[in-house]
């Protein structure tokens, strides 16, 4: 039995707590995307469509995903502030008991998190946060 694809019910549910976290919002507000333009407000997060493969499991069918959140944040001086950025990423999500359209979420973990310094010029920074999950349905 092939796997299910459950992957577009993850990435709108993800966008609902990243949205609502108590110490994201002061940091990026509703700059939560999935594309964004060139003229955005920094800082941002940008939420990549997730890297999906088959998942099966006795009475389970969906998809192992892989998740992406970028984070984007110009003048700082150290990395301190794009690594708490982060953090808070990382606090918002990992473990997350998120509801889904379709199917539902056995787990979401965050695996790593980087930084790497932007080159729009001294003080823009480029974190990233990768995150494991699993989204099925029983039959």
């Amino acid at each position: 039995m092939a796997g299910l694809d459950l992957s577009s019910h993850l990435l709108r549910a993800v966008r609902t707590p990243l949205l609502a976290d108590p110490a994201l919002r002061p940091l990026v507000g509703d700059r939560v995307r999935e594309a964004v333009s060139t003229r955005e407000e920094w800082p941002f997060l940008r939420v990549d469509p997730p890297e999906v493969g088959p998942y099966e499991a006795q009475g389970w069918r969906g998809c192992a995903c892989r998740l992406t959140v970028h984070a984007f944040l110009r003048g700082a001086r150290d990395l301190r502030p794009v690594q708490e950025l982060l953090a808070a990423v990382a606090a918002a999500l990992d473990e997350a008991d998120l509801a889904l359209g379709r199917g539902e979420l056995l787990w979401l973990s965050h695996e790593r998190s980087l930084v790497l310094p932007e080159p729009l010029g001294p003080g823009s920074w480029h974190g990233v946060a990768r995150f494991g999950a699993v989204a099925a349905e029983a039959f």
